[in-house]
């Protein structure tokens, strides 16, 4: 099924219906701990979340007991401002084009905390927002008894995990621009052209559909694809090198995030080929998974086997069920959610994520299940670092003796040296539906068949 049929002409409005913003209001007020709440765009995105405003500095107040529950305070632009930087919205703009039932300019702010921390009410912020922290840390609120709840975050993080319609429109047009990119480096890729000659065509295709990068583009040749968030641009392609390409448009604020790996000459080789249609069946593996009910790291897990199974039979493992040397080849989860930001809040479980010898490896963590609505990419990759083998005691000696690492290593260093120089990662946009999922990302060539069929048209 194709993702975008519906929405290829659709052109997402920058300032968005204002109901849909008012809703999310609603829900914010609903389930917040204190009486009234205050926040800023010290976070951007949970600002424009509730709000769909995205000029900073700005700060609102919601106070459900008001006859005016969303109240907005902006910058005042004096004409030499507007002169130097362009126009800015006005107050009379929150209340007629972003739904605000009072607004004013930010030094008007203060005198209605203080009649909030005299009326003793309760105030819910986001954590860490410094623009409302300073706000409310003066000598009157450190004699009061005032309650602050910083449970803004947590409720606004919830509520993104979710997409409604709009953003889902937002997310598939950034998706298909990004794959719209996609397309594009697979004309111009050669050898002889620099990195950064595809970094720019990329990045023409995103700026003449008025967008612009969700993140740095991840544009790594050779070597430099075995690097995962690979920075630099300055390396000329070669003869036999596969170019990895992770890129993400942002439009209308929503990211994409979609990679793929093509080779340079137009054609795989067999060890490339190999290790592709490896990563590709364990990405089609996991991708089954994707639905609701299923738990949102089993996915992962799926893919993971796949990718063991092969890795033995390639003889670059020595034992299936060796944890360390299975987590010599893994380096992160594989899913993770698209929005507002390229890596999008939410949680996944109650684990931390950053503890990744705690759960890439452990089946008995499924994480929360998949629901409809959810954005979620599935990226599975391999990563022959050329001097990997060198550090096996630095990377696995807390897990392996010396031993252990001697015999694996005299093992599997010949084949390991076969695929050294070579990265790859393959990398959709899916959206989680009632029935199953979409592939946001399809139109992005990615079998090994449409992608030398396309790169030697």
């Amino acid at each position: 099924m194709r993702a975008v049929e519906a929405v290829q002409e659709q052109k997402i409005q920058t300032i968005a219906n204002p109901e849909i913003f008012q809703e999310r209001r609603s829900r914010i007020m609903k389930q917040m701990k204190g009486e009234v709440a205050i926040f800023s765009t010290d976070d951007p995105h949970n600002f424009y979340y509730a709000t769909g405003f995205d000029q900073s500095p700005a700060i609102v107040i919601l106070d459900p007991e008001s006859d005016a529950p969303f109240t907005m305070f902006l910058r005042r632009a004096n004409p030499t401002e507007i002169l130097w930087d362009g126009p800015r919205y006005t107050p009379s703009d929150a209340m007629e084009k972003f739904g605000a039932d009072m607004a004013f300019t930010l030094d008007n702010l203060d005198r209605f905390i203080m009649e909030i921390i005299r009326s003793n009410r309760s105030i819910s912020v986001p954590f860490g927002d410094a623009k409302v922290m300073d706000r409310l840390d003066n000598r009157f609120t450190r004699r009061s008894n005032l309650k602050v709840h910083t449970d803004l975050s947590e409720i606004m993080h919830e509520m993104r995990v979710i997409k409604d319609p709009v953003e889902q429109r937002a997310l598939m047009r950034s998706v298909e621009v990004t794959s719209e990119a996609h397309r594009r480096a697979m004309e111009i890729i050669r050898p002889g052209i620099f990195e950064y000659e595809v970094k720019a065509e990329i990045e023409y295709i995103f700026g003449k559909n008025n967008c612009e990068n969700g993140f740095s583009p991840i544009v790594g040749s050779g070597p430099n694809a075995t690097y995962l968030h690979y920075p630099f641009y300055d390396r000329q392609l070669q003869y036999g090198d596969l170019i990895l390409i992770d890129i993400g448009a942002s439009c209308d604020h929503y990211i994409a995030d979609v990679t793929r790996t093509y080779p340079v000459s137009g054609r795989f080789s067999p060890e490339q080929r190999v290790l592709y249609e490896l990563v590709l069946e364990a990405q089609n593996v996991g991708m089954e998974l994707m639905r609701p009910g299923v738990g949102i790291l089993e996915p992962h897990h799926a893919a993971m086997d796949v990718i063991f199974d092969g890795l033995y039979e390639l003889g670059l493992l020595t034992d299936r069920n060796s944890w360390w040397q299975k987590r010599f080849y893994v380096h992160y989860g594989m899913l993770h959610y698209i929005g507002l930001f390229v890596h999008d809040v939410g949680h996944f479980a109650d684990f931390i994520r950053a503890d990744r010898d705690f759960y890439l490896l452990n089946k008995d963590i499924k994480g929360r299940p998949m629901e409809a609505g959810m954005v979620i990419t599935i990226e599975p990759g391999l990563y022959f670092e050329a001097n990997r083998m060198d550090y096996l005691d630095e990377l696995l000696g807390k897990w392996a003796t010396p031993e252990e690492l001697r015999d694996f290593e005299a093992a599997v260093r010949p084949v390991y040296e076969q695929f050294a120089g070579i990265g790859i990662r393959i990398e959709d946009d899916i959206l989680i539906t009632e029935n199953g999922h979409i592939n946001l990302s399809e139109s992005a060539p990615k079998t090994v068949e449409e992608i030398e069929a396309a790169m030697n048209r």
